[in-house]
């Protein structure tokens, strides 16, 4: 590993930055490394810590865009494709194949026929699945197999009516945490200086120029005033936060989403049900544990709304046993809940939904020139996202062209478990909470509250290397429970 990953608020006032992100999700860690790795001088700020809202909340599926088969949108099919591929290039660690398995019924836009006529498309579409690819990362193609088959293969299709089933491939992340914060140190490897629970306070402005931002350290409460020369505002649902008093708001409505973190063991495969309304649910296998989602909010929602909703959740979990009858999931099963708020878009019957579409804005014709608003959904796609973001920037900026190196540059790995990994985390990868080190570096509280002993141990850890006080430590843990 390259550069140090240390927290230095004061390093960023200490020169004018080509390009300040503001957001440390995975668009805007994207878009740091990318901009960093051509050579722009980056920094990055991020209200929490790096990946902790919606980042942290997504279903851990990485994959090639087989649905938009079904429209015919080669064009988002195609980059969803390369970009899974270019994830299993970059960072082989972090994914690993895992069948997906869909019920099928007689119909003739989601019935089998339509199904083998999309595998066939997706064998032309995605003929280079595979390139440069180890054997272990290699997809399989697409085929339809018979009800006896399916049930023989699948035991959670029990009590499923089916006439046969869809079998594809694509990657679950088996440490998406992990996964996102290589982002973070391979933005800090190729120059950029990033900084954690830093809250950006309001844009500075020149002549309807952007010349930066007014920042607060939370930590110390200490305010810093960033230069820089272009801003990517990547705040996710509180992307209007900072264009407000420019007048510069953009119009997106914002759905809440939500996936479930079970105690029930994983299925050996990604399966899939459809409810009365005709949505897909999926059961995902992640670290040996059953992950469902998505569920939608029927109505938009404030970019705040983040807490659970016992109503919402039991007809969640409702729907969940509509779709997946073998499992009979009740609360008690549900060790965490991954909730987000991200843009909708409205279809053609009027109904809301995610919107697959990444949204990037400029503002120039509100008079605000050199800030460039992102929002999205899409994990699997945030690298090629950021790169045409920074194709803008570069104009923005006035440099002659760069060619990304994002998509060729191996994503730094740390090969640690257990006591040294919480150890390494804590000493060099900017934890500044108890959260920080056992929900996000490591896999110590990603799938539900760790039991008090263990909570004890991580504080303990965490607290020898950062030099908490035993009433620090404490306070650490009560506030880790009060997360779960």
């Amino acid at each position: 590993m390259g550069a140090p990953f240390k927290r230095d608020v004061q390093a960023l006032a200490s020169h004018t930055f080509d390009v300040l992100v503001i957001g440390g999700g995975i668009y805007g860690l994207t878009t740091a490394c990318d901009a960093a790795q051509r050579g722009l001088s980056v920094a990055l700020v991020e209200r929490n810590d790096f990946g902790s809202g919606t980042t942290f909340n997504h279903l851990r599926t990485i994959h090639g865009g087989l649905r938009y088969l079904q429209t015919l949108d080669i064009a988002r099919a195609r980059e969803s494709i390369r970009e899974r591929r270019t994830l299993a290039h970059i960072a082989p660690w972090a994914v690993r194949p895992v069948p997906f398995v869909l019920p099928l019924q007689r119909s003739l836009t989601r019935g089998p026929l339509a199904m083998r006529a999309g595998f066939l498309l997706d064998v032309l579409v995605a003929r280079d699945r595979n390139e440069g690819l180890a054997a272990t990362h290699r997809l399989p193609a697409g085929r339809v197999i018979g009800a006896d088959a399916a049930r023989r293969s699948y035991p959670e299709l029990e009590g499923v009516h089916l006439t046969a089933a869809a079998v594809w491939y694509d990657y679950v992340t088996t440490d998406a945490d992990r996964l996102t914060l290589s982002w973070a140190l391979a933005a800090a490897d190729a120059g950029a200086t990033l900084a954690n629970y830093v809250d950006a306070e309001e844009l500075t402005v020149r002549e309807g120029r952007v010349s930066g931002a007014i920042v607060a350290d939370r930590q110390s409460d200490h305010r810093v005033r960033i230069e820089a020369r272009t801003v990517v505002n990547a705040t996710g649902a509180a992307v209007n936060r900072l264009l407000d008093r420019y007048h510069a708001n953009v119009s997106v409505p914002l759905l809440q989403a939500m996936n479930l973190v079970t105690t029930r063991p994983a299925p050996a495969a990604a399966i899939g049900g459809r409810i009365t309304s005709g949505r897909n649910l999926f059961v995902v296998p992640w670290q040996g544990r059953a992950l469902f989602g998505t569920w939608e909010s029927a109505s938009t929602c404030p970019p705040d709304a983040l807490g659970v909703d016992p109503d919402a959740l039991d007809a969640f979990i409702a729907e969940l046993n509509q779709a997946f009858s073998a499992f009979r999931l009740t609360r008690d099963d549900v060790s965490l809940v991954h909730r987000g708020v991200v843009p909708a878009r409205a279809g053609s019957d009027g109904n809301l939904s995610l919107d697959g579409r990444e949204l990037v804005f400029e503002h120039r014709r509100e008079g605000l020139t050199g800030v460039v608003s992102v929002a999205g959904t899409k994990y699997t796609t945030a690298r090629a996202v950021a790169e045409r973001i920074v194709d803008r920037l570069m104009t923005l900026i006035g440099r002659p062209p760069v060619p990304s190196r994002s998509a060729n540059i191996q994503l730094p790995h740390v090969d640690l478990a257990g006591d040294a990994l919480l150890r390494h985390a804590a000493a060099h990868e900017m934890v500044q909470t108890l959260a920080d080190a056992v929900m996000r570096r490591t896999a110590t509280g990603a799938l539900g509250r760790p039991d008090e002993a263990t909570l004890a141990h991580a504080a303990r850890v965490v607290g020898e290397e950062l030099g908490w006080s035993a009433d620090r430590q404490r306070a650490e843990i009560e506030a880790l429970r009060g997360m779960y």
